[in-house]
């Protein structure tokens, strides 16, 4: 048990994320804009899909702590409800989604969108398979290969926590605003534990600290990079963060895994915006937020009959 981290409150706590008393009533009457549509969907992707990180982590000599595989067990099923509620919202706000543009209501029977769920976790190919075998050939070269995964973690769930926070600013619609800020109770309490758990391991090994410096400034890339298209990363990125106020957050980011034993001056956040604006400009946002890129990128909005 670190003392960063009280896991048995956690664990004893843990629910899916309270939207009781969300007016879902009024979404229809607050329009939603293609940008916030796009980036919403990107992030209802990587919640529903936490369970494939978790599959490569439980590959690892993690599976033998049980403190890790009791946070998960709590983990994923809270990630679960995060991309429900996104599924509910989105529904609600007339948008269906490829392949199959699965009606979604918040009466839809659990769990939604389990066509599309599947398409992308097939479209990954072997690409999961090997990204499997490598955490366990990594595990099983070292003991230190749980920090790198502890600190990825943490940088992932830190990562969320700010985007969710730049959405809320972005964004004039007060139902979308009032479901993020109760997801990120949750995610605050997501990172508590992987920063817990990546300090601890990295004071206690300076080959943990070579290591996970060398893995997160060479390997990491955005949550969701990999799960869905490049170009849905760096949009949802760049629309995000793109501006000055965005990279703002990004410093803070930085700053605070800076804190982590091993990477001081790291900017690992500064580095993938720097990346996804040489990819995505900024001017190009609006016309991959209008309805027909949204088409194209499988994300329609209905039209009212």
């Amino acid at each position: 048990m670190t003392q960063d981290f009280d896991l048995d409150r956690y664990v004893r706590s843990s629910k899916a994320v309270d939207l009781s008393g969300v007016a879902w009533h009024e979404i229809p009457s607050h329009p939603v804009s293609g940008a916030e549509a796009r980036t919403l969907t990107f992030m209802m992707d990587i919640e529903t899909h936490t369970v494939m990180y978790a599959r490569d982590l439980l590959a690892t000599r993690a599976a033998f702590d049980p403190e890790i595989t009791a946070f998960m067990s709590c983990w994923i099923y809270e990630e679960f409800w995060h991309g429900e509620a996104f599924s509910r919202f989105l529904g609600e706000a007339g948008f269906t989604l490829a392949p199959d543009r699965e009606r979604v209501g918040v009466r839809s029977r659990y769990p939604t969108k389990v066509a599309r769920n599947e398409r992308i976790r097939r479209a990954l190919g072997r690409g999961v398979y090997t990204g499997h075998l490598a955490s366990m050939l990594g595990s099983a070269l070292t003991r230190d290969f749980i920090a790198i995964h502890m600190t990825w973690g943490a940088m992932n769930e830190l990562s969320a926590i700010h985007s969710y926070q730049a959405m809320i600013d972005k964004s004039d619609n007060p139902v979308l605003r009032d479901i993020l800020r109760r997801v990120i109770k949750d995610e605050r309490r997501h990172f508590a534990f992987y920063r817990a758990q990546a300090r601890l391991r990295l004071e206690r090994s300076a080959r943990a600290r070579r290591l996970a410096r060398f893995a997160m400034e060479r390997l990491w890339a955005p949550v969701g990079t990999g799960l869905r298209p490049q170009e849905e990363s760096d949009f949802a990125l760049v629309w995000l963060f793109g501006d000055d106020a965005g990279l703002d957050r990004l410093r803070g980011i930085d700053a605070t895994i800076a804190r982590l034993p091993g990477f001081s001056d790291a900017t690992l956040a500064q580095d993938a915006r720097r990346r996804s604006l040489e990819r995505v400009p900024r001017d190009r946002i609006p016309q991959m937020a209008s309805d027909w890129a949204l088409a194209h990128a499988g994300v329609h909005r209905e039209r009212a009959a």
